[in-house]
């Protein structure tokens, strides 16, 4: 991993430490997540403020005043928008969506959940899915946290990886493997 991606991991985790911190209790912790999910969503949903927001020819106290009034106008918790002006501020608000996945992290692992990734061609039937789900419980002895991923390239099979452990079963992997 180079030096800027490290760099960038560790402001996003001081960031999203931060909010938790700024955050007294479980309930302010679920209403800052649907926050910041309708922040993103509505980013994602607007081009023209996505690319407003990029632009650095736009001074932070302009983008910082914008997102005032659209925090005001969604009405979302006054920690949450205090959190954008200080990302804004610092120039950080381009990283939003990697301190969101820092945040969520870190309150899982507090909440003792195990982020699984199940990466497969198609996606999961619920009850193969659970099954999946209660034998990775069972066998590795902790709560999990399902992310499903699905990726045609791997045309068939499942990829799961746990923290840094990769278990790659997919057909792709087995043809390549059988290239000589």
């Amino acid at each position: 991993m180079t030096n800027k991606v490290q760099n960038i991991n560790e402001i996003c985790n001081r960031y999203a430490n931060a909010l938790i911190l700024s955050s007294p209790s479980e309930n302010d912790l679920k209403i800052i997540i649907n926050d910041f999910k309708h922040f993103q969503k509505v980013l994602n949903d607007s081009k023209e403020f996505s690319r407003y927001l990029r632009n650095p020819l736009v001074n932070s106290n302009k983008k910082s005043s914008v997102l005032n009034k659209i925090s005001k106008a969604f009405s979302y918790s006054q920690t949450f928008q205090g959190f954008l002006t200080i990302l804004t501020k610092h120039g950080k608000v381009l990283l939003h969506d990697r301190i969101f996945d820092h945040f969520k992290k870190i309150i899982d692992s507090k909440d003792g959940l195990t982020e699984i990734l199940i990466t497969t061609s198609e996606p999961l039937k619920k009850d193969i899915e659970e099954k999946i789900k209660k034998k990775l419980s069972d066998s590795l002895n902790l709560k999990i946290k399902l992310t499903k991923i699905i990726d045609k390239e791997i045309i068939g099979g499942v990829i799961i990886k746990i923290k840094s452990i990769m278990i790659d079963n997919s057909i792709r992997s087995k043809l390549v493997e059988f290239k000589i």
